[in-house]
């Protein structure tokens, strides 16, 4: 697999025979299962909600403690997130 087959955050080299990832070029600010408020344009928060998903770096998918998806699954920047 190569990097433009795979996850474009990722650096790909070949040892030996075998590619292997050397390094992430952007770590994810968050985790799944970490707590965090949802943060809106009018400076108020809702949550806590918890990580679901990192798609990719910088995105994030959230949902209740209940595993129930919040905002129909949509991906959330981090810059939308603040930790609980």
């Amino acid at each position: 697999m190569s990097a433009s087959e795979g996850d474009q955050n990722l650096n790909f080299t070949e040892v030996g025979k075998r590619p292997s990832v050397t390094t992430y070029t952007q770590r994810p600010e968050f985790h799944v299962g970490d707590k965090v408020y949802l943060l809106n344009a009018d400076g108020t928060r809702e949550g806590p909600f918890i990580i679901a998903s990192v798609p990719s770096a910088g995105r994030y998918t959230v949902s209740l403690e209940n595993g129930e998806a919040v905002k129909n699954g949509e991906e959330v920047k981090t810059d939308c997130l603040e930790a609980v």
